[in-house]
């Protein structure tokens, strides 16, 4: 239910703060006060177009927000540029996302583009609630969704039988190939090191050879100058033994130098110069590095990849068996499908005659006498043949496979034609009127936005117009824009929507009227005079009241 709605600077209306109650609510004031507005800033709230032109004069962007009693709130804003953003609780949303989440808030009658009514997808619906078969379309659409589901992996494993062999033979080679490198983790790090040693072998060597003669072999070596220099402070550190810490010094380091020789000497004993170990480990480098660059860039991925072939293999094996299994299950779904598609169907044939007589007899209490209300449900041919019915390959749902739409003539002698082309405002609020009236305890919407519902009625037929809303109003909240006293006369809530004009500029104001000012009102419209001045007595209001 919606428990109140803020404007500010939406068309001529400045500022709104609007609050709505359960029950029965009417709209009326001078024509062309803004009463529309209101309620087409509603419709905007929830979800239908607006322009750009919406925007009030001179202001850079108009606000909508709706409070819900399910405490959050629902906000647009609209820019003067045409742009719109949508928010629920200060939260941004998508704009498709926002429609979907709010479109079954309230029914708008008398703004095409946002009654549920006139879209035929929602027809089906509107009979599965008269029909209350809920069970049996939890379970069709379970089945459906399992039938689709079993469909889809029984194709695909087709699809991979018929590439199974040429996919087996492939999947194979591939892990023969992997399998007969064996690569191991790191290993390439590991050989890559090795292929630089081997391959730099003679350079090593020689420079080995020559840095050991510049050590401790050539007559100048740094060994032999060392030793030198030993003997010449052995003497010195004889006339003054300080000279002594020096030379333990450079004879330790004359020893580091003969140790360091002579692991140069056994490094060189230890050298590989073996062209074929080169090549050996190039060439392991060089198939590691191919199946790294055939599957996936590292080690670790080629290993993966072993893992993901073995899964795939094992899918292929007994793949024929597979798909017998999947044949079997899929069959067997149809049927239960087919079952209970039928049953629904044959449900919903019955119960669409009581619902046209219903919807009908309604009618004639809301002067529409002689209107015609059909419910048409067809099967649509496919070129799928999953499902057939008497031999027919049918389009099939989760809701079964029939589709739904629903038909009128207004007047008698009057073609009947689909719901959805039917032009007038009026006609169409009160067929919806009707079938609100006969599925009310059904309709999960709570909220009922009637702007032209009075079009073209007056007397006996404004009373039966006027009762129906009223009753409907205690099982929804109903919510009307009327000029019939008749109509505004049963409402629990009167709100009256003026508008004033201050230094060129045009200010709605809205009122909620008391019992007192509601007789006012009425008799008013009675008289056929809807001037706020002579309804309202701004002064001695006690109504709440919005300004705008």
């Amino acid at each position: 239910m919606i428990d109140k709605i803020y404007i500010k600077d939406y068309a001529i209306v400045r500022e709104l703060d609007l609050p709505f109650f359960e029950g029965f609510t009417v709209i009326t004031g001078e024509t062309g006060a803004g009463k529309s507005l209101i309620v087409k800033a509603l419709s905007m709230a929830l979800g239908s177009k607006a322009e750009k032109t919406d925007v009030r004069s001179g202001q850079e962007r108009a606000v909508v927000e709706v409070s819900l009693t399910n405490q959050k709130n629902y906000r647009r804003l609209l820019s003067k540029a045409g742009r719109i953003k949508s928010y629920v609780d200060d939260e941004p949303f998508l704009e498709d996302s926002y429609r979907e989440l709010v479109y079954s808030f309230a029914d708008f009658h008398g703004q095409n583009e946002q009654q549920l009514i006139m879209d035929s997808r929602t027809h089906i619906d509107f009979l599965d609630r008269f029909c209350k078969h809920e069970n049996k379309l939890t379970d069709i659409e379970k089945i459906y969704n399992e039938l689709i589901f079993t469909k889809e992996e029984l194709n695909r494993k087709l699809e991979l039988s018929k590439q199974s062999n040429d996919k087996k033979e492939l999947l194979e080679f591939q892990l023969n190939e992997i399998q007969l490198i064996r690569p191991k983790i790191n290993e390439d790090e590991v050989l890559t090191n090795e292929f630089k040693r081997l391959n730099n072998t003679e350079e090593t060597i020689n420079a080995i050879q020559k840095l050991n003669q510049n050590l401790t072999e050539h007559d100048h070596s740094i060994y032999r100058q060392l030793y030198s220099a030993i003997d010449e402070l052995e003497d010195l550190s004889k006339f003054d033994k300080k000279l002594s810490l020096f030379l333990d010094v450079l004879k330790q380091s004359s020893l580091s130098i003969q140790e360091s020789s002579s692991g140069l000497i056994e490094y060189l004993d230890q050298i590989e110069n073996d062209p074929s170990k080169l090549r050996e480990v190039n060439d392991r480098l060089q198939s590691i590095e191919s199946l790294k660059r055939k599957y996936g860039g590292s080690i670790e991925s080629v290993i993966d990849y072993v893992e993901t072939i073995q899964v795939e293999l094992d899918e292929l094996s007994g793949l024929d068996t597979k798909i017998d299994k999947l044949k079997s299950s899929l069959s067997a779904l149809i049927s239960k499908y087919i079952n209970l598609a039928e049953e629904l169907s044959h449900n919903r044939s019955d119960m669409s005659r009581h619902l046209s007589q219903q919807i009908e007899t309604t009618m004639e209490t809301l002067n529409m006498e002689g209107a015609t209300f059909k419910v048409e449900i067809q099967q649509k041919p496919s070129q799928d043949e999953t499902v057939k019915r008497n031999d027919l390959s049918v389009k099939f749902g989760p809701k079964g496979y029939d589709h739904v739409e629903f038909y009128l003539s207004a007047n008698p002698g009057e073609a009947i034609k689909p719901l959805s082309k039917i032009a007038s405002g009026g006609e169409v609020s009160r067929i919806m009127l009707s079938i609100k009236s006969v599925l009310k305890e059904d309709d999960p919407v709570q909220t009922l936005v009637f702007d032209e519902i009075d079009s073209g009625i007056s007397g006996e037929a404004a009373d039966k117009v006027a009762n129906a809303l009223k009753a409907l109003s205690k099982e929804k909240q109903v919510i009307c824009i009327t000029h019939l006293p008749q109509i505004a006369s049963l409402a629990d809530n009167h709100l009256f929507v003026g508008k004033k004009v201050v230094d060129k500029k045009t200010y709605v104001n809205a009122l909620y009227l008391d019992d007192n000012q509601k007789i006012s009102a009425v008799a008013k419209l009675f008289s056929g005079d809807d001037s706020a001045s002579q309804v309202i007595d701004e002064k001695n209001s006690r109504g709440s009241r919005a300004r705008g």
